[in-house]
Order: C-alpha cells, then sequence, then structure tokens
C-alpha cells in the first residue's frame, strides 16, 4: 500500500510539472513563442547539415535567407505535432496514475477520465491563450491535443493488453 501511494504521488507530481511547463509555454507571447520554434528548427536543421555534411552524406551549405525560410516554412506544423506530443505525455502520465489508483480493475474508467481530464486542461489552456497577447484559443489545438492524448491512451492500451497475454501465458504454462 506504501508504495502505491509513493508511485501515485511521484507520477501526479510529474503530471502537475508537466501541466505548469504547458501553462508557462502557453503564456508566451505570440512573437516569443514563434520566435523560439523558429529559432529551435533553424538551429535543428544546421546541425543536421553540419553532421551530414561532415559524414559525406550531403554537401550541402544553404545561405542564412534559405534557412530562414526553411525554418519559418516548417514552423506552423511542427508546432502543432509539439501540441500533439505534449498532450500524449500528459495522457500518458494519467493512465499511469489512474491505473494504480484503481489497481487496474477499472481499465475502461481510466481511459474515460484519463481522455477527458487532458481534454479539460487542453481546453482551458487554449481559453488561457486568448487572454496572452497575440495569442489565440483554436478549436483546431485541441483536437490535435485530444489527437495526442489519445495516441497515448492507445499506446498505453497496447503495452497493457500485451503484459495481460503474456502474465496470463505465464500464468497457464505455471499450472501445467
Amino acid at each position: 500500500m506504501k508504495k502505491k501511494i509513493i508511485l501515485i504521488s511521484i507520477m501526479a507530481f510529474i503530471a502537475i510539472i508537466w501541466m505548469i511547463f504547458i501553462y508557462k509555454m502557453s503564456n508566451l507571447s505570440s512573437n516569443s513563442s514563434n520566435g523560439k520554434s523558429t529559432g529551435i528548427i533553424g538551429a535543428l536543421i544546421e546541425d543536421t547539415l553540419d553532421v551530414t555534411n561532415e559524414y559525406g552524406i550531403t554537401n550541402s551549405h544553404p545561405t542564412e535567407s534559405k534557412l530562414d525560410k526553411v525554418s519559418t516554412l516548417l514552423n506552423a506544423p511542427l508546432r502543432k505535432v509539439v501540441h500533439a506530443t505534449v498532450y500524449f505525455v500528459l495522457a500518458f502520465f494519467m493512465m499511469i496514475i489512474l491505473n494504480i489508483l484503481f489497481e487496474h480493475k477499472r481499465y475502461y474508467l481510466s481511459v474515460i477520465l484519463a481522455l477527458s481530464l487532458a481534454v479539460c486542461f487542453a481546453t482551458g489552456d487554449e481559453y488561457h491563450q486568448t487572454f496572452v497577447p497575440g495569442r489565440t484559443g483554436q478549436i483546431l489545438d485541441v483536437v490535435i491535443d485530444t489527437a495526442g492524448a489519445m495516441a497515448a491512451i492507445a499506446f498505453y492500451s497496447t503495452y497493457q493488453l500485451m503484459y495481460c497475454i503474456g502474465y496470463k501465458k505465464a500464468k497457464k504454462e505455471e499450472n501445467i
């Protein structure tokens, strides 16, 4: 029982820290947020080109303006991927917490609660963005966040199913 409480506490702490991270990132102004993500994309492209050039995979040396253009072009779709990934992580931690809390006995309830909590947080976060200068709350972002959460639940469910099948198979072989 004590291990269960400790594990739930650790996972809850991580999930709360993750939600604070999401909130802090959403609190950045539009210019700051876009500038940071475009800068990160540009640095990744440059680093990738440096490595591939060094190993002879490519021989590409684009100008700064071309790098800026590519970074700007990739910014919007990659930001949506990050949206989904952030909520994937959040839903994954929620599934762990809920499954431990319910002792793996109310799996469907864990799925419904994890998804509901992720969607509610995503909706609240988008609403919060309407108060941040230059930012808007977008329903599409909530849909993308929900897709990320659903992917996490599907991933966790696959793991859980494989674990249960393996556990039952091991028990069956043990009884033979």
